[in-house]
């Protein structure tokens, strides 16, 4: 009997998933009950307040401050192998994301360029197909990258230089200026693990002297790596380095792997040589020769003004009818709390406490929890050997060489028998039992945007064709919401109802191997919380689950984030970039020989 109840329910859930029209539910403007949601809430609703530059970045960016960063954002010159840029992870037609579970950064293979990446949402070839690839020479991309691509949209309210954490899914870095530059010098990212490979007359192409070290480099962003191997100890230290070549072998005698502070000097050599960017960056800096910690500037400078404060919900704040009445069910259903009831007339709205974890102007963005989601196994984060092996190049090995390596990978427990373990998240930045698996709660400003969900893009409306992208994501985002209605699931008493299936999951979402006892869908506290764990699971009527998605797709949305920064500045990738390189996107199989049109000459 409970089996067919479970089939029914199923069944129920995924034809609901399709059943709307154009994805509203509802487009009646209904101005009475819109009245009276404002008197009832009027002390509740966040206003997302005006950007302060001078706070974050010292300055008010100048018009030309922008363009620079927008040509760099958009060049892949940034990169070792003049294969990728950092809109390959952060498109705009793709709301600053990139429509991937997990990207691949050098070496990667497919994906759109920069002729037909498109401006708007859903327009232009996404990147759904990008894949490892190689460099042409033999060496194929050792993995993919870490976790779901972040958007930039609203950056700059999570921007925290006094504690340097925040901006990442597990809460590292708070220094956006900082962290422009990581990227740069990653090897899943831009800078590549494929060795120097020489050019066809047999020269290291980064000799002392050669094509790309006419001069030598001076770094600030800096890491310490080993004399002998040039391998990463994953170090950060604050001294000045110097770096005038890069020798074709080591002392141990293998073919050199730039390492983090080689690969930032090969990309501050390529931008000394393009005289667009050394006039620009005079222009802007007054400087006649490029630093690590002007580029940070004016990359830092460009993604801040992508700014998504014009929704339909901030212009019902100011009175518009923007919002439509399912909306504003929605709205209501977010903002009442877990276990609590709105009633308007013959409406009755059931609470699903949204804003205990989406909180603030940006709708989220400051806490961390654990929701048990499950972990893509193509991530480096989905293995245990990144925590608990030293040999590892992965961020916690300074952690781990103290000592202070949280606990939450037990075996036999949340270790699978082919090594496959869950992302331990936020453990990762504080060390802390207490944070194992805690993932931080996205802002959902333009989250219809940057489908796929959760922290490894694992929801993606599997099983279903579409389409159409928004279709996909908004069955995606239903499904994300059913998941957090559905409350923290223990698997040995989920078993027990249905003996069939190795654990009981219509989503497909939750991990087997993440402890019960880790869970906390709401709130500080939430695991021992026994009252505000009897409200789940919340079950609500069709109208208001649909009126939830459609606020949280819709009426968060502002479509104009993506075109115009908040400086009115231009935020489009550009057709072409100042190194002459394919800009945005890729270049499809490029590899490090493959001299830049500006080292011609």
């Amino acid at each position: 009997m409970f089996k067919r109840i479970q089939i029914i329910f199923s069944m129920i859930l995924f034809s609901s998933l399709f059943s709307c029209d154009n994805h509203r539910w509802s487009e009646i403007k209904d101005k009475a009950f819109s009245n009276q949601v404002r008197s009832d809430f009027k002390d509740r609703l966040p206003i997302l307040p005006k950007p302060n530059y001078n706070e974050a970045l010292g300055r008010v960016p100048s018009a030309n401050e922008l363009e620079l960063g927008r040509m760099l954002f958009n060049d892949p010159v940034l990169s070792r192998n003049n294969d990728i840029s950092c809109a390959t992870c952060h498109l705009t037609n793709h709301g600053f994301a990139d429509g991937n579970a997990l990207n691949v950064g050098a070496m990667g293979k497919g994906g759109p360029h920069g002729g037909n990446v498109g401006s708007t949402f859903a327009k232009g070839v996404l990147s759904t197909d990008r894949t490892i690839g190689d460099d042409s020479l033999g060496y194929y991309a050792e993995s993919f990258m870490f976790r779901n691509s972040l958007s930039t949209v609203n950056t700059i309210y999570r921007i925290d230089k006094t504690k340097n954490v925040g901006l990442f899914w597990d809460g590292r870095f708070g220094d956006l200026g900082f962290q422009t530059l990581l990227p740069i010098h990653t090897k899943e990212e831009l800078c590549g693990a494929n060795p120097i490979a020489l050019d066809s007359e047999g020269n290291n192409p980064f000799r002392k002297g050669g094509p790309i070290f006419k001069e030598p480099v001076k770094i600030y962003h800096t890491n310490s790596a080993d004399a002998y191997t040039g391998r990463d100890t994953g170090k950060f230290n604050g001294q000045p380095v110097i770096i005038d070549h890069i020798p074709y072998k080591r002392p141990n005698n293998t073919i050199s792997i730039p390492t983090r502070n080689e690969c930032l000097a090969i990309t501050l050599a390529k931008l000394n040589r393009i005289k667009w960017y050394r006039d620009k960056f005079k222009d802007v800096y007054k400087i006649d020769v490029i630093g690590d910690r002007h580029l940070s500037a004016a990359l830092m400078s460009f993604i801040s003004t992508h700014i998504a404060d014009e929704t339909p919900y901030d212009s019902w704040l100011k009175g518009e009818e923007s919002l439509t009445r399912s909306q504003l069910i929605g709205m209501v259903s977010f903002f009442t709390p877990l276990g609590k009831e709105y009633q308007y007339k013959d409406l009755v709205i059931k609470g699903a406490g949204c804003f205990n974890c989406h909180d603030g102007g940006t709708f989220g963005g400051t806490q961390f929890h654990s929701l048990g989601i499950r972990s893509d196994y193509r991530s480096p984060l989905s293995r245990a050997t990144v925590i608990q092996d030293s040999r590892t190049g992965f961020f916690n090995r300074p952690r781990l060489q103290r000592g202070l390596a949280p606990e939450c990978h037990v075996s036999n427990v949340t270790v699978s028998s082919n090594g496959l373990a869950p992302d331990i998240g936020k453990a990762n930045q504080s060390s802390d039992t207490e944070d194992c698996f805690k993932m931080r709660v996205p802002p959902l400003r333009n989250v219809i945007e940057t489908f796929p969900y959760f922290h490894h893009g694992t929801e993606r409306a599997k099983g279903h064709k579409f389409d159409h992208l928004e279709d996909q994501a908004i069955a995606s985002l239903k499904n994300v919401i059913h998941y957090h209605l559905r409350g923290p699931i223990n698997i040995t008493q989920k078993n027990r109802g249905n003996v069939l299936k190795p654990y009981f999951d219509d989503l497909l979402q939750l991990d087997p191997l993440i402890p019960f006892y880790r869970l906390n869908f709401w709130g500080p506290g939430m695991r021992g919380d026994m009252k505000t764990m009897s409200y789940f699971p919340v079950n609500l009527s069709e109208e208001n689950l649909n009126g939830l998605v459609d606020f949280v797709a819709y009426g968060l949305w502002d479509k104009e984030a993506v075109v115009e920064g908040d400086l009115g500045n231009d935020l489009s990738h550009p057709e072409e970039v100042p190194s002459g390189l394919s800009p945005s996107i890729t270049r499809d199989e490029g590899n490090q020989l493959e001299i830049a049109p500006f080292l011609n000459h």
